[in-house]
C-alpha cells in the first residue's frame, strides 16, 4: 500500500549504494540527482513533479547510482517494492518490454551526464565558474535590467534566459549564484503571482531579481577572474576566517566615522584597540600584518595632539569584505550542495570579560584551560 512521505529540504531521501526497498513517485518539490565525493556535492541533474525513483529494479539494478537530495520541500509516494513488483508482472509483455526499454535509456542518460559531470568539476561552482556566473548576472543586469543609481531589476526570465542562451551558463548555477546575493542581502527576488495563472489563490513565484549595488557584483567578478587567472596569487582567492572576523570587526569599530576627501578614515588607535577587546580579540601587529597578506594596509599616523591615529581606506576595505562573504557562501554551497537561505549571520559577538589567552590563528580570545579554540577550532599552545 503506498503512502505520502515528506521529504525536508537539504535531506537526502536515498543516497548512493542504498538498497532499493521502494519506488517514489514525485508528487511536489524538487530532487538533485547528484554524487557525493570528498564531502563535494557533484550535481548531475534536477528533477520535479511525476519523476519516478526506484525504476531500476526492472533492469535487475537493487541499489541506487546515485543520491536524490531535497532542493525543497519534498512529497513523494512511497510505493513498497513488493506491490510494484505484482503491479509490474501483471503487466502484458509488450508492456514490459516497453518500460524496459525506457529505463535502460535512462540509466544511459544519467550515466553520460554523471560521467560528463564528473570530468568537468566536482562541485556545484567550480572555481572557473565563479566569474564566469557573477559576470554572466552583471551583464544581464547592466544591458537589459532598469537601474536606479547603483541599483538594477531584471525581469527573472530574461536574466535566466539571457545567462543561457548568451553566456551559456547553466540555469541552476545561476539561481544559486542569485540565492548566495540574496542571502548576503545583496539583493532580493520580487515575488508575485504568474500573470498568466487566473487562480486568485495561486502561490507566489519569482518574477524578477534586483541588485542592491551593482558596482559592487563587477568588482567581485572582476577580482576572482583576475587572481583566479594570475599565476602565483591564488591564495587570494582562498578564504580566511580570522582575517574575515578581524576586518568585520574592524569595519564596526568605524562605523559613523566620516571618510575624508581622499576615502580614508581615521580613529584614536588605543579606542580602536579598546572596541577589539570587547568582542575578545587583542588587537596586535600580528593582524595588520595578516590583513597586508591579503593586500590590505592599514596605516598609523602620529596626530597634533600625541594620539596615534589608524587610517585606512574605508571602499577598498568594504569592498573585500563582501568579496569574502561571497567565497565564505561559496565554498558551503560546494560543501552542501545548496544555499541555505534560512541560515542568519548576525555578525561578531561581544565576548563576556574573562581571563584568558589569544589564540595563535585567529588571535581571539580563550579560557586559560582551553585546548582549542572557540571560534576557530585552533590547538591552543601552552605557556612556556
Amino acid at each position: 500500500m503506498s503512502e505520502v512521505k515528506v521529504i525536508k529540504k537539504g535531506q537526502f531521501l536515498f543516497k548512493t549504494g542504498d538498497k532499493i526497498q521502494s519506488v517514489y513517485v514525485v508528487q511536489s518539490g524538487q530532487v538533485n540527482l547528484c554524487l557525493q565525493k570528498n564531502n563535494k556535492i557533484i550535481d548531475i541533474m534536477t528533477v520535479g513533479n511525476g519523476y519516478v525513483f526506484g525504476d531500476l529494479v526492472v533492469l535487475g539494478t537493487n541499489q541506487y547510482l546515485y543520491s536524490g537530495l531535497a532542493m525543497q520541500e519534498l512529497k513523494v509516494t512511497e510505493i513498497p517494492l513488493d506491490v510494484f513488483k505484482i503491479q509490474y508482472e501483471n503487466l502484458g509483455p509488450t508492456h514490459k518490454s516497453f518500460i524496459k526499454t525506457l529505463a535502460d535509456k535512462l540509466k544511459w542518460a544519467v550515466n553520460e551526464v554523471k560521467n560528463s559531470k564528473q570530468d568537468k568539476s566536482a562541485v556545484p561552482c567550480s572555481e572557473e565558474s565563479i566569474p564566469r556566473v557573477f559576470g554572466s548576472i552583471f551583464h544581464v543586469l547592466n544591458h537589459k535590467g532598469l537601474k536606479d543609481n547603483n541599483k538594477a531589476k531584471i525581469d527573472w526570465l530574461t536574466l535566466r534566459n539571457y545567462s543561457q542562451r548568451i553566456f551559456g551558463e547553466s540555469l541552476k548555477r545561476v539561481e544559486q549564484a542569485t540565492q548566495i546575493l540574496v542571502k548576503l542581502k545583496q539583493g532580493e527576488y520580487v515575488m508575485g503571482r504568474d500573470p498568466n495563472n487566473p487562480d486568485p489563490d495561486a502561490q507566489t513565484e519569482i518574477q524578477g531579481f534586483e541588485v542592491y549595488d551593482l558596482p559592487a557584483l563587477e568588482a567581485f567578478f572582476e577580482f576572482y577572474q583576475y587572481y583566479y587567472y594570475k599565476g602565483g596569487k591564488s591564495e587570494l582567492l582562498k578564504y580566511d576566517e580570522a582575517n574575515y572576523n578581524t576586518l568585520r570587526v574592524l569595519l564596526l569599530a568605524y562605523e559613523g566615522v566620516a571618510s575624508d576627501k581622499f576615502g580614508v578614515v581615521s580613529k584614536d588607535f588605543n579606542e580602536v584597540v579598546d572596541f577589539f577587546k570587547d568582542y575578545g580579540i587583542s588587537l596586535g601587529a600580528g593582524h595588520f600584518t595578516a590583513l597586508e597578506s591579503k593586500g590590505l594596509f592599514c596605516k598609523r599616523k602620529n596626530a597634533a595632539d600625541g594620539k596615534v591615529q589608524l587610517q585606512f581606506d574605508m571602499k577598498e576595505f568594504k569592498t573585500q569584505i563582501d568579496i569574502w562573504a561571497l567565497i565564505k557562501e561559496i565554498d558551503k554551497l560546494n560543501e552542501k550542495g545548496l544555499v541555505d537561505l534560512s541560515e542568519v549571520d548576525d555578525g561578531p559577538k561581544k565576548k563576556i570579560a574573562l581571563a584568558g589567552t589569544e589564540c595563535g590563528q585567529c588571535h581571539s580570545l580563550v579560557a586559560l584551560d582551553s585546548k582549542f579554540c572557540s571560534e576557530c577550532g585552533a590547538r591552543i599552545a601552552k605557556a612556556a
